[in-house]
């Protein structure tokens, strides 16, 4: 095995694990935190916290709302969401890394489903990729971080994928070098940019939710925030 390989499965893997997983705790508390004391100041306490949670998990499998408005962004969305949690999750070869260095795993998926999976991920963030680029309103909204992380994402997707024909024309070890950076910088990047809404997105319902319960006098302070001490007359 290159010493680079043996690097990356060890010490620079640990490194980068130790980093997203302490990120992404951050987050989960300031989060949380902020919910709390927003809910104590609240003028009204009551949250319809049921509804909340049906929610949710209503939007955790979107299926019945992809018809929707921007059906073609809507789909590519949910296939690349699809294809980066099943194949990064349940491929073998990461979950050997995992094992040998926190000795925790669980069960693979199947390569034949993984490569399908790929190919998902790989339309969905192609098409994202082209919506960012072509369609005015999006590209009006994106920024240099947008494009960066869906082109990490290509990048480690097709070096996947590629990585696992045989009729590969690259090196594999160089491949999975790419392949390995990217993956790499992309760990790195998640607790600092919107990826951070893999762990965040279940607080997001009820962080709207709380939003609207206003402390007491809240609107009035609004206001004078917003157009001065007098007010504005409606």
């Amino acid at each position: 095995m290159p010493t680079w390989m043996t690097l990356a499965k060890g010490p620079a893997f640990l490194f980068v694990l130790t980093v997203l997983t302490l990120g992404l705790l951050r987050l989960i508390f300031l989060t949380t935190w902020d919910i709390i004391l927003a809910i104590r100041s609240a003028g009204d306490r009551r949250l319809p916290y049921r509804q909340i949670a049906i929610q949710t998990v209503s939007w955790l499998l979107p299926l019945n709302r992809l018809h929707r408005n921007r059906a073609g962004y809507s789909l590519a969305s949910f296939s690349l969401h699809v294809g980066i949690l099943v194949v990064s999750l349940f491929l073998r070869n990461h979950i050997d890394i995992l094992n040998a260095n926190t000795g925790i795993a669980w069960i693979a998926i199947s390569k034949p489903i993984l490569d399908a999976l790929t190919l998902v991920g790989i339309f969905g963030i192609s098409a994202l990729l082209l919506f960012r680029l072509y369609v005015y309103g999006s590209r009006q909204l994106s920024k240099f971080a947008d494009y960066l992380l869906l082109l990490l994402l290509l990048n480690i997707f097709l070096s996947g994928f590629l990585a696992g024909r045989p009729w590969n024309p690259i090196p594999y070890d160089g491949l999975m070098l790419f392949h390995t950076l990217n993956g790499m910088v992309l760990a790195l990047l998640i607790p600092f940019t919107k990826i951070a809404h893999c762990v965040l997105f279940p607080l997001i319902r009820l962080g709207t939710e709380v939003a609207w319960h206003f402390k007491p006098q809240g609107g009035s302070e609004t206001v004078k925030t917003l157009h001065g001490p007098e007010g504005r007359k409606i």
